[in-house]
């Protein structure tokens, strides 16, 4: 009986443990299958870059080839199309869950590789395309509020209903040219106090920039004494200030008070900055006196700044310099200007000014200045020999002399 039980027992643990192992046909990854065919691009213009502000860029022109690998031996396409997209996506949307509130899709261009059905032989085929990207178009983006992003979405169909898709990201970028200096002035009433900063046209994301700041009206003499500003401590920092509006879909415009609304939302954040204690040239002898001093400033490298955009799609991006000057009042005699005894009041004179951030340029130039130039005036003939009159000549033969001939 006890051999009977042991050979029970073994027989119940191979069943339960046949029973532990899955089976492998049950369990077994269904395979996705097998494309007919593969996409790739190859973008033979160079980086899509606009040069100057979108009322003067004459755009960028993009161009490439689309590269469609057949597996097969033949695939028989019924239609064979790309898309260029641009894509607005709110990062605060009307509507939470609501896709249609969240991103906004448009066409820029389609083109149309295949029309009629057609059947393409196993290897590589190429479809060139081209366009002109028109200037007015916001640069691409990625803010905290809201994201612009250009795609071209390839998308073909076969005779057998099988599908072939392909999307490649596109990277626009828009770069200012510099021009000359800006110079501001600022008065603080009720002192005489007058600040004048010079600032560059634009900033680049990467590397410094001068800031030069001077300021008059610091001395005031009296009949025995005289009254002056003294800076003590000054800062100064970039703020990047963003802009969403995000519209509502159709079902959910009842949320902002109809159709074609939305809802604003703004974000700030410093993105470069700091304080300086010393550095600044004070002259009290001259007229009214005055403070100079130049400020190296950039934005932090790791703060991933955005540029400057504007966008009839709601996203704004915009940077402001700030800097605070304090300043502490004293008087001294006319006589002995050493004797110095602070009043015991100070000021904080606030000062902001708009910065325009863009890409570099380098060295790259607009597509119509690197066409060559058009002679539309060239007349279609060669130009005449004033009054001469080409005639035949029906005199004697011409003198002739044999040449010697050279010996290899």
């Amino acid at each position: 009986m006890d051999h009977f039980h042991r050979d029970h027992d073994k027989k119940e643990k191979r069943r339960s443990l046949t029973g532990m192992i899955p089976s492998p046909t049950r369990n077994s990854p269904k395979l996705a299958a097998a494309k007919p065919a593969k996409m790739d691009i190859l973008i033979e213009s160079p980086p899509l870059t606009f040069f100057g502000n979108p009322a003067q860029s004459t755009g960028a022109l993009l161009s490439g080839q689309l590269k469609l690998n057949v597996a097969d031996q033949e695939v028989k396409l019924q239609k064979f199309e790309m898309q260029l997209l641009a894509c607005v996506t709110t990062k605060k949307p009307v509507a939470k869950d609501c896709q249609e509130c969240m991103t906004k899709t448009s066409e820029l261009f389609k083109w149309e590789f295949v029309k009629e059905p057609k059947s393409l032989k196993k290897g590589e085929h190429y479809f060139p395309f081209s366009y002109l990207l028109p200037g007015h178009l916001p640069a691409t983006t990625y803010g905290s509020l809201g994201v612009i992003e250009y795609t071209l979405s390839a998308h073909a169909t076969s005779s057998l209903s099988e599908t072939i898709e392909f999307k490649h990201q596109l990277k626009i970028q828009r770069a200012i040219i510099p021009g000359n200096e800006k110079t501001s002035v600022r008065i603080f009433p009720p002192t005489n106090l007058t600040a004048s900063v010079v600032l560059p046209p634009v900033i680049y994301p990467i590397g410094e920039f001068t800031v030069e700041l001077r300021m008059s009206g610091i001395v005031t003499k009296g009949k025995d004494t005289q009254t002056r500003w003294r800076l003590r401590k000054m800062n100064w920092r970039i703020d990047e200030h963003s802009k969403m509006v995000s519209p509502a879909c159709h079902k959910h415009a009842h949320k902002v008070g109809g159709d074609g609304k939305g809802v604003l939302h703004q974000d700030t954040r410093t993105i470069g900055g700091e304080d300086i204690k010393d550095g600044w040239k004070t002259d009290f002898d001259t007229q009214g006196g005055q403070i100079e001093m130049e400020i190296k400033a950039s934005i932090k490298p790791n703060a991933k700044p955005l540029c400057d955009v504007e966008s009839p799609t709601g996203l704004s991006i915009t940077h402001t310099f700030i800097t605070e000057l304090i300043v502490a009042e004293e008087y001294c005699p006319n006589r002995n200007t050493r004797l110095v005894t602070p009043t015991g009041a100070a000021r904080v004179l606030r000062m902001q000014f708009a910065l325009l951030v863009t890409e570099r340029s380098g060295l790259g130039i607009s597509w119509d200045e690197e066409q060559p130039p058009m002679y539309s005036d060239v007349p279609a003939s060669p130009p005449g020999y004033g009054g001469a009159v080409m005639e035949d000549y029906e005199g004697e033969p011409l003198p002739y002399e044999e040449l010697n001939r050279m010996h290899v």
